[in-house]
């Protein structure tokens, strides 16, 4: 009957603490993700170290002491993580000791979103030592001597997945899924199978990350366990942390980055239940070290970087995405401006040098731009006085395609001012003139001017302004005893403007 009362007792004391050994609610869960789920092994790219000592329920003796060695990092190609997590709890009588191996992927899905998985093989070793007991009897009961070094190994597995898009992070892990037997001289004993899951969204405002979170733990013997937390972190160095867990203990927390290398962590826990009131609380410390970091820092980490002071909180968000998103936009309307712009440069060349693609034969237009006919130039056969214009107005950037009279897209601004202008007195007339440069005969230039001042009429009265308010005066080349430079050339090639005096 004794016997038998020992090993139920044991039974019961092993369930106890290998149930206080999957504590999920740990104070280094914010500055660690990756003792949240092992599949944050390596997504901020850093190689990362820290060491937590955990003592519960300070004042009950036999209460859980727990102290913990986390390593991860990224490997190499940036798309995979390592991880290595041991974990030593005493508990009274009872030991536990488990080591576990993580290899984690990461999956790009998007610009803001990826997918990581995990699988992390563990080794198991539980044992409890009743030579110790303080019970009535146990110092002089043979079968609590003979039972006093009590043993058992076994090998599991856990899996974990994490997804993440634009400061949002969701987690889940289940440390035993295999949940293999623990064989001991007395008896077999079989560990709870737990879920973990972690919901979180970072909220950036200024130079401070607001961090809603919300943890649930649950064991298939041992029920529903759930956590709600909010953190701080200021500057990227500092953060705070406050919880409320269902177990009616609270907790408050701080750490700090000290380095770009170092960060140092404290939490204190208590609580008004009947546990709580006969206990100074729970306390746990935690250090970590930055092995080695990534050049562009990504979070979550706490590891700040060097400039990180002077700069705003960095990661990833829609508010910084859509900004992104514009620039680039910007950056790649700018470069095929440039584009345009050296393809006018370099046709001008060849057009000046015999190139094939520009006036081989200059009294001829190339085989590439149709025949200029002559358009209808309204009064330009019977041009007015200079009495009735005021002085010419240069577009600066009304340009067109190389020996044709298609506008470019870009000259739409000065255009759109011109109609503007002309809104706003209806009285008003415009006479659009434009020149080529020197290339060409003067037929074919006048008549290509003259399209292209007919463009210019084409596009106003498209924007509502009267054809009968609009004349064009084709030009054509202006020729000169020396020979224009390439910039020379591009001005010579110009529109103007002239607006009526009544």
């Amino acid at each position: 009957m004794t016997k038998k009362l020992i090993i139920a007792t044991a039974c019961m004391a092993a369930a106890l603490s290998a149930s206080a050994q999957e504590t999920y609610f740990r104070g280094q869960n914010y500055a660690d993700r990756f003792s949240v789920a092992p599949a944050f092994a390596g997504f901020n790219g850093n190689d990362e170290a820290f060491v937590s000592f955990r003592r519960n329920m300070l004042g009950i003796e036999g209460a859980p002491k727990n102290l913990k060695l986390d390593v991860n990092g990224d490997i190499m190609n940036q798309n995979a993580g390592y991880g290595i997590d041991i974990t030593s709890e005493k508990s009274g009588n009872f030991t536990n000791l488990s080591a576990a191996l993580t290899y984690a992927y990461h999956i790009k899905l998007g610009d803001e979103a990826s997918l990581s998985l995990a699988v992390s093989p563990t080794f198991l070793r539980t044992s409890y030592n009743l030579g110790k007991a303080t019970t009535f009897g146990a110092q002089t009961d043979q079968a609590f001597q003979n039972e006093a070094g009590l043993s058992a190994m076994a090998f599991d597995a856990g899996v974990s997945l994490m997804f993440n898009v634009a400061g949002l992070y969701f987690s889940a892990n289940m440390p035993r899924t295999i949940c293999g037997d623990m064989k001991f001289s007395n008896g077999i004993y079989n560990s709870d199978r737990v879920f973990n899951g972690e919901l979180s969204y970072q909220l950036p405002t200024g130079k401070f990350i607001i961090e809603p979170i919300a943890d649930i733990s649950y064991a298939m013997k041992g029920g529903l366990d759930y956590k709600a937390s909010i953190a701080a972190k200021y500057n990227q160095r500092a953060w705070v942390t406050v919880s409320y867990s269902s177990q009616y203990w609270v907790g408050v927390g701080a750490g700090l980055s000290t380095g770009s290398r170092v960060a140092v962590g404290y939490l204190f826990e208590t609580g008004n239940s009947t546990i709580a009131s006969n206990c100074s609380g729970t306390h746990e410390i935690y250090v970590g070290f930055c092995i080695s970091k990534n050049q562009k820092r990504k979070e979550p980490t706490a590891f700040a970087d060097d400039d990180c002071a002077a700069s705003a909180p960095v990661i990833q968000n829609n508010n910084n995405s859509d900004l992104e998103r514009k620039l680039q936009n910007e950056i790649r309307t700018r470069e095929n401006e440039i584009k345009r712009l050296e393809d006018i440069i370099d046709s001008y060349h060849k057009g000046h040098n015999g190139g094939e693609t520009g006036y081989n034969n200059p009294s001829t237009p190339t085989p590439n731009t149709p025949t200029p006919s002559q358009p209808q130039t309204g009064n330009n056969s019977n041009e007015p006085s200079t009495d009735e214009w005021k002085q010419p107005i240069l577009f600066n950037n009304v340009l067109f395609g190389y020996g044709n009279a298609k506008l470019f897209p870009s000259s739409n601004t000065e255009l759109d001012h011109c109609v503007s202008v002309l809104k706003k007195n209806e009285k008003a007339r415009v006479k659009i003139v434009a020149y080529t440069d020197e290339l060409g005969s003067a037929e074919y230039c006048r008549i290509l001017s003259t399209q292209r001042a007919e463009a210019v009429k084409k596009y106003l009265v498209s924007k509502g302004i009267g054809e009968n308010r609009i004349q064009i005066d084709g030009r054509g080349r202006k020729m000169s005893d020396g020979k224009f430079s390439t910039e020379q050339r591009i001005g010579l090639n110009r529109v103007e403007y002239c607006l009526s005096k009544d």
